[in-house]
């Protein structure tokens, strides 16, 4: 097997952790297995967003197809396209991750220019390898447009920072890759480092240095090895050395952007001393020599120093928020751990000064440590544990098995793996119920630009991914270019003739199936053309002729393809043996367009997971009292504000619809911070809305699940739409107290006064300061609605309910 390992070569060129390491496991793979790895660089100049973005360019273009699989550590490397890449995370590039909040710098770009906003508005459309061209293609029209150093590419800047996430999203989407390694459990925790649910294995990389005889020193040294940069905090060290009164020197080699500064800091001390860049080759006995080393980093991703110090035999002093050394040095049996405060560094310091035996015996636990971190284990977690075994040794997986008659086929127009919309979480969760009680195989159209895949998501619950032909791709992008509204849903089954490949997978997959679910009506041309002769559920998840009417313009070609949804709606009701639908009112709206009687249809709403636990209300008050403070101490604008709301959407017209009704509110609750979270933010950028509503973009789902935890209420101000809220059922679930419109409230059995509160759209704001004027009564409402979804709205329970409705339309052989 040939193994790339590819990886940026940086700008100007330098030689640290990331660069040993990829040596590292291209020796490692050489040495220890019988496979063949070479380490594939392309030069990337990260000083600017230009640099930066030709750079994802060059791997994005770069065709490694002759190699059997390929390994990416960092960005823009994991750009590559290949059918098996594996992810082996370094770090991102964490100024715009992690570390973004120390720029001080907004979210989202303020007045962007035509160019810029062409391309924010592909960014938030595409999200996958189709696009990158037409990124790029923008990207390149905007720089000879505006120039390369315009303010809007300003580096660090909201615009580079929403470019690079972007990209990486569509590097490393599960769709991209075929696993996930991380370095350390500290990257492995780190929030939008991964994609959501993908559960990164720790592979650690060892540090271990060829062996040096350690040599009695008759003055004893500290030494530690670092890049001279901020985040290795060598200033804590300088400081501490302040505090330590013995004649012990500190030895310092790296070089850095911040050398000068560390040298002017340091002058004055004749014990410390700048080695500069030490050849590798010689760090091995200054380890071995010096008492001590001391590495205090800021949330390190690994820190091969540590390991390299353990390799000799010397121990390690670090910091509680150090991260990844923390992971290896035990305090008092290997090391010492201490908090990030020159005082108590040199206090820990003077314990091993004080004590070399006892320095001796840290570090000789720490060679057992680093003894057990190995290439052999990094090879076996990058190839699989018959990595040192040949190819023609390794015995190749057994087919998936298709025999059971109680299997279930799905058909969607998107994955249903990676959450997302309010579709593709409701296919994996009730389906994914469904798969507990029969199997599912799930056979998505997605988008052109990925990969084809099968996935086990589950031991009965499985999904094979065909992309759209690039013609099929580029019919829909075409017909939205000209009606401006994205259209691709409804050409995903009228085309699908131009995507013969998924007409031939549905064709195996039916093969010995009991029933095919529908998910939506625009794949019912794949049955017609197949002519499946087996029962079918049409799982509704709106009155789509509904939902569109309100949507497409009244042109001609609006028109016709308002009339291809009627259509194709009324055909997947018909041909259906069963129709279920989201809400009693879509099912009234369904009987009125098709004439069916009300027994054709069965009411499966939308579900959610349920927290066991509610958090009380004092301490939601309090937490969140604290939060507001943090934030506008933080920098924010205006006065501080007494309450906290929260309202999450995406950008689609029924929730930009809810901004405008929240914006009218916000003027009438001056004393509550609004939180509106989402991609739909993007739309209103060019808007002069009120203070005290902000628009945060998009959050994780840990940052998600902490505001609704903290906040004193979640809105739910929808004027349009179909189907049942998912959004409006999350918060219920949590028990945090809810305003919603009863519109916004259609098919869940709340009851206004009881569960949560209703508010007409002109009254909104009203009623809101009636909640957060009657705390006790929110709390009550909010436990109360607690109840209500774990009793009636949780996916297992809704499963069981698919369940009943399959076992009702197959024929009795194959109910067994």
């Amino acid at each position: 097997m040939k193994v790339a390992i590819v990886a940026p070569s940086p700008v100007p060129l330098t030689r640290g952790g990331a660069e040993r390491a990829v040596s590292g496991i291209e020796h490692a793979i050489n040495e220890l297995s019988p496979h063949q790895a070479e380490v594939i660089k392309v030069p990337v100049d990260e000083s600017t967003l230009a640099g930066t973005l030709a750079g994802y360019e060059a791997f994005a273009n770069l065709d490694l197809d002759h190699f059997d699989r390929i390994i990416a550590t960092k960005y823009p490397a994991w750009m590559v396209d290949h059918p098996h890449k594996t992810v082996y995370l370094f770090h991102p590039l964490r100024g715009f991750y992690d570390t973004w909040h120390t720029f001080g710098l907004p979210d989202a770009v303020p007045q962007p220019a035509d160019h810029t906003f062409a391309m924010l508005h592909l960014m938030r459309q595409a999200h996958h390898r189709g696009a990158l061209d037409e990124f790029f293609e923008r990207w390149h029209n905007a720089v000879a447009a505006m120039g390369a150093d315009h303010p809007d590419f300003a580096f660090p800047g909201p615009f580079a920072r929403l470019c690079v996430r972007w990209l990486d999203a569509v590097a490393t989407a599960p769709s991209e890759v075929a696993q996930y390694l991380a370095i350390s459990g500290t990257v492995a925790r780190r929030p939008d480092y991964f994609p959501a649910r993908s559960n990164p294995t720790v592979v650690h990389l060892p540090g271990s240095l060829p062996a040096a005889t350690r040599r009695e020193q008759p003055d004893p040294y500290l030494f530690t090895a670092s890049r001279l940069d901020g985040p290795k905090r060598i200033e804590l060290l300088i400081d501490a050395l302040a505090h330590i009164p013995d004649p012990i020197e500190l030895r310092i080699a790296g070089t850095g952007p911040a050398s000068a500064d560390l040298r002017a800091r340091a002058t004055s001390d004749p014990r410390i001393s700048f080695l500069g860049f030490v050849p590798e080759e010689e760090l091995p006995q200054l380890y071995a020599d010096a008492l001590a080393v001391p590495f205090v980093p800021a949330d390190e991703d690994l820190g091969l120093v540590t390991l390299e110090a353990f390799s000799q035999g010397t121990p390690v002093v670090t910091c509680t928020d150090s991260g990844g050394p923390t992971e290896f040095v035990r305090d008092g049996v290997n090391g010492l751990v201490t908090t990030p405060d020159p005082a108590a560094i040199a206090a820990a310091l003077r314990r091993l000064i004080g004590n070399p035996e006892r320095a001796r015996q840290f570090g000789e636990a720490g060679r057992v440590v680093a003894g057990q971190v190995t290439w052999d284990s990094v090879v076996d977690g990058l190839l699989g544990v018959d990595a040192r075994r040949p190819d023609d040794q390794v015995a190749a997986p057994a087919p998936t098995s298709r025999s059971s008659r109680r299997r279930v086929v799905a058909l969607t127009t998107f994955p249903i793996g990676d959450g997302g919309h309010g579709g593709q979480i409701r296919a994996r969760n009730l389906y994914g119920a469904l798969a507990h009680r029969r199997p599912v195989d799930v056979v998505a159209l997605v988008e052109h630009g990925n990969r084809r895949d099968w996935q086990s998501l589950t031991p009965s619950l499985s999904q094979l991914v065909v992309p759209r032909s690039i013609q099929h791709h580029r019919a829909g992008e075409e017909l939205s270019s000209e009606v401006r509204l994205p259209v691709t849903d409804v050409v995903a089954g009228s085309h699908i003739h131009l995507t013969p490949a998924y007409l031939e997978a549905v064709a195996e997959a039916v093969d010995g199936a009991s029933a095919v679910i529908l998910a939506e009506p625009y794949l019912l041309p794949v049955i017609e053309q197949l002519e499946v002769d087996l029962p079918v559920v049409y799982d509704a998840y709106n009155v789509e002729a509904l939902l569109k009417a309100g949507t497409y313009p009244d042109t001609p070609l609006g028109r016709d393809l308002l009339q291809q949804v009627i259509d194709v709606e009324r055909r997947a009701v018909f041909r259906s043996d069963r129709t279920t639908t989201c809400s009693p009112i879509d099912s009234l709206g369904l009987i009125e367009a098709t004439g069916l009687p009300a027994e054709h249809f069965t009411v499966i709403p939308n579900g959610t997971a349920v927290p066991e636990r509610l958090i009380s209300r004092e301490a939601r008050a309090t937490q969140g009292s604290r939060w507001r403070h943090r934030y506008w101490t933080a920098g924010s604008t205006g006065a501080e504000t007494e309450h906290l709301a929260v309202f999450f959407g995406s950008w689609h017209p029924p929730k930009i619809d809810a901004v405008e009704l929240l914006i009218e509110a916000a003027t009438e609750l001056p004393t509550t911070l609004i939180l509106s979270v989402g991609f739909h933010g993007q739309a209103f950028l060019n808007r002069v809305v009120p203070p005290n509503l902000v628009f945060p973009g998009i959050v994780s789902t840990r940052a998600k699940d902490r505001l609704l935890q903290i906040a004193d209420v979640a809105l739910n101000p929808m004027r349009l739409g179909s189907g049942t809220n998912l959004k409006l059922l999350e918060y219920l679930a949590v028990g945090v107290p809810v305003v919603s419109t009863p519109f916004g409230a259609r098919g869940i059995d709340v009851v206004d006064g009881r569960h949560l509160r209703f508010a007409e759209p002109d009254r909104f704001a009203a009623v809101v300061a009636e909640v957060l004027a009657e705390p006790d009564a929110a709390q009550d409402r909010a436990v109360a609605a607690h109840t209500l979804v774990r009793d009636r709205y949780t996916w297992d329970s809704l499963g069981a309910d698919l369940a009943g409705v399959v076992t009702d339309i197959v024929p009795s052989e194959a109910r067994k």
